[in-house]
């Protein structure tokens, strides 16, 4: 009997962990938007890096129209476009003295590197796209045999005829070409790390050296008529590194900078905990001690955002852009920033063409695109990969000028935002749940939005994401409502939900 009993207590025992597990498979969450929780009143938008091709002979023949219609989906508010000098300085002549003054040079700005250039800004003109263009290094900078600019101090932006240079090139873009939808200028790419290796020809750039390139740049563009032309304060790279360089720049030249841009590049593990937002608002936060008016007239952009986890180290690919967990994290990645302060976000990058990576062993391309029109390319790589429709997802309901709204207190790997535009005329709501548990949710926005009464509804995973027959994202369900009204829908683990009160 007493043996009975006791399989009757352990067989209980088991039937209320069973019902606890059960219960814990989905957890629930009332997500309620209201004025208390704007995070930003004018939201700067996203957008790819979509640079100045290397070698437009290496794309696939007739590609060039794939990639306007990915562009034309991908509706980016943003674009960094750079390029190099060397691709259209010629003639250069120091005439073996150094008087910099006695150097002379000229311009080739009908090559390939130009055309491609211009079809990009072409195309960001006519779709009303903020730009940022800029220079990747110094001419020569990684070899010395081949610095034939014999740049003072080695690898650095400040001698002056490298601001001759670049003042040069923004007048032909801007002046003669007419391209107005260039805003900033990147005065080169991730000055805190080239020429790190020592070397008397490629010393290292210290901020010191970068501020006075900046302010050499921002007089030659003063002396050509270009005073709106702000210029990237930054375009450092990693969380740490970068602190210095903007705390240095606010201190310096905060009269010349409206924009604090950065690189980052983080491993799955810190977005997947969430130490990721905390490590960014203190960048953030230590930038704004030295520049009150950042987060007012001033804001902080990421120009180049990804993920190392999966990246190769010897060829500068990532081997998990394949994955829909890339497209997941780099979802949650965008949240996380927008929460820490981040007004603009830059992904890296569009299209594996555009990029090359020079070793001993040979030249291969950069594996980091949305897709690749690369000729050479397996076709499994030239389809738009799954980080390309969650990215299409998020830049199409994050718009500029937008309201954004965030929500505390959520499940461990459940991040949300919530949207309206500026004449209150649409408006979404962006669920990351980057958890292994379904969640049920209850959704309602305060803010006032006129709509036609219907919601399109997204679910991006591997299981649920669904694609027209052009290969773009279509919605999973229409329902009628507004968000307004509660409603209540369900997402499974690791999925993103995006409601959108217009389809995408």
């Amino acid at each position: 009997m007493k043996t009975k009993i006791i399989a009757i207590i352990l067989l209980l025992v088991l039937l209320c962990t069973l019902i606890a597990a059960c219960k814990q498979d989905e957890v629930h969450v009332s997500l309620r938007f209201g004025s208390g929780d704007v995070i930003s009143q004018s939201f700067d938008g996203l957008g790819v890096e979509w640079g100045t091709y290397e070698d437009t002979n290496k794309m696939v023949k007739g590609s060039w129209s794939r990639v306007l219609a990915a562009v034309d989906k991908l509706n980016p508010a943003l674009v960094r476009c750079m390029t190099n000098l060397d691709w259209f300085v010629t003639d250069f002549n120091n005439y073996d003295n150094t008087d910099l003054d006695d150097d002379t040079w000229s311009y080739n700005f009908n090559n390939k590197q130009m055309v491609n250039a211009t079809d990009v800004l072409d195309y960001c003109q006519a779709h009303g796209i903020k730009v940022a263009f800029g220079v990747w290094n110094v001419i020569g900078n990684a070899d010395p045999e081949k610095d034939i600019f014999g740049m003072i101090e080695g690898d650095v932006t400040a001698d002056p005829r490298w601001a001759k240079m670049c003042a040069d090139l923004m007048e032909y873009l801007i002046k003669i070409k007419g391209y107005s939808c260039i805003q900033w200028f990147v005065n080169t790419n991730e000055p805190n790390v080239y020429g790190s290796k020592g070397t008397s020809k490629n010393a290292y750039n210290t901020t010191e050296k970068w501020i006075q390139g900046v302010k050499n740049v921002k007089a030659a563009f003063d002396a050509i008529g270009l005073t709106d032309l702000s210029i990237v304060g930054g375009d450092t790279t990693t969380l740490i590194t970068s602190k210095p360089y903007l705390t240095k720049a606010a201190d310096a030249i905060s009269d010349i900078l409206d924009n604090y841009g950065v690189h980052l590049y983080v491993n799955n593990s810190q977005i997947d905990s969430g130490a990721y937002e905390e490590s960014v608002f203190e960048l953030y936060s230590a930038v704004q001690d030295h520049d009150q008016a950042l987060g007012t007239s001033k804001h902080m952009y990421i120009w180049e955002a990804g993920l190392l986890s999966g990246k190769k180290q010897d060829t500068d690919c990532n081997e998990l852009i394949m994955t829909y967990g890339y497209g997941l994290r780099m979802a949650d990645y965008t949240i996380q920033s927008i929460n820490a302060g981040i007004n603009g976000i830059v992904y890296w990058d569009l299209d594996d063409a555009m990029h090359f990576m020079y070793t001993e062993n040979g030249t291969n391309a950069k594996e980091w695109g949305m897709f690749s029109t690369l000729a050479t390319a397996e076709i499994g790589k030239q389809e738009y990969r799954p980080w390309y429709h969650s990215s299409v997802l998020l830049t199409n309901v994050l718009r500029p000028g937008n309201t954004i709204y965030g929500a505390m207190h959520l499940p461990e790997g459940v991040r949300a935002l919530a949207t309206v535009n500026s004449d209150r005329t649409q408006g979404g709501v962006v669920v990351v749940n980057n958890s292994k548990t379904k969640i049920s949710q209850d959704l309602i926005l305060d803010e006032k939005i006129e709509t036609d009464g219907k919601l399109y509804v997204y679910l991006y995973s591997e299981k649920t994401l669904q694609l027209d027959e052009n290969g773009f994202v279509t919605p999973n369900y229409v329902l009628e409502g507004t968000l307004n009204e509660k409603v209540t829908m369900e997402i499974p683990a690791n999925t993103m939900m995006v409601v959108s009160t217009e389809r995408i």
